[in-house]
């Protein structure tokens, strides 16, 4: 385990750079530059997860790996990134490549390691759940940014997409209108698993039953609206307040009024499908 979380760790590093280093030669694209820095960023704090990892280890019982790495897996890899560096200190590669060689990255057996290894770590010790959901966003953020970037590309965005997910969480929609919590349920399908109820009672029934880090609602519904359903939902579980995101077509000024003096967030119909999924991993994301 000890070599699988060291070697892991170094093809973190070998990531971080080879994005700092894209950053640097499509610095007058801002958009691919803010991207690959940010990238670069988040590949460097996995790999202080696997140094964490590494002293945990140092002290702690050490897990038997289901796997252990051979030679060839490792010279592929490492082949992969020193390929791209190459080219881009040459600056011979296109962006389009590049956004091919990114998915051969991400899709390749290091991230499938790095998952299988956060996993263990996150049931052995509660000091690495916190960054599981984070790994998680990380993944989303690549797929969003190539889905928006080169959306010809299916099949390898297909591939991307077939990673598995790091940290499952629980999260609520409650609409009556069935069109309205299938699609919210489609885009948000990576983020967790999702329950849906069709009113606020059918949705407190639930809260009573499981916990949820999100809760997206409607605001008028028949039997039980959303501001009640938030009340009493809060009444009996205060730490739920953080986590509801409203939505509405129709925001009447008492509602408007209700929300802003609750600070509770809310988009109006029709929502963003960008704004949607920013919103909503803010929230799963925050403590």
């Amino acid at each position: 385990m000890k070599k699988l979380i060291k070697w892991v760790g170094e093809v973190e590093q070998m990531a971080a750079q080879t994005y700092l280093q894209a950053a640097d030669v499509f610095a007058d694209d801002p958009q691919f530059k803010s991207f690959f820095e940010k990238t670069a960023k988040e590949e460097a704090w996995h790999y202080n997860i696997m140094k964490r990892a590494e002293e945990y280890f140092s002290s702690a019982e050490v897990p038997v790996p289901a796997i252990s790495i051979d030679k060839e897996t490792i010279d592929r890899i490492n082949n992969l990134f020193s390929d791209i560096r190459k080219k881009l200190k040459k600056n011979t590669i296109l962006k389009e490549e590049l956004a091919e060689k990114i998915v051969e990255i991400e899709f390749s057996e290091w991230n499938d390691i790095f998952i299988y290894v956060v996993n263990i770590l996150k049931e052995k010790n509660k000091e690495f759940i916190h960054p599981a959901p984070r790994i998680q966003a990380h993944l989303d953020s690549i797929v969003s940014f190539l889905e928006k970037t080169f959306n010809h590309s299916d099949d390898l965005l297909k591939k991307l997409r077939q990673l598995p997910s790091v940290w499952t969480e629980n999260i609520l929609i409650v609409d009556n209108e069935e069109q309205i919590t299938t699609l919210i349920k489609s885009l948000l399908n990576r983020n967790g698993n999702i329950d849906v109820a069709k009113n606020g009672e059918m949705a407190l029934n639930y809260v009573e039953g499981k916990y949820y880090k999100l809760i997206i609602s409607d605001i008028n519904m028949p039997i039980m609206d959303g501001i009640s359903f938030f009340n009493k939902s809060v009444a009996k579980f205060p730490s739920l307040q953080k986590r509801f995101l409203f939505m509405s077509g129709s925001l009447s000024q008492q509602a408007k009024i209700f929300l802003d003096e609750n600070h509770l967030q809310y988009l109006q119909k029709p929502i963003e499908i960008k704004e949607l999924r920013d919103v909503a991993s803010k929230i799963i994301l925050s403590k």
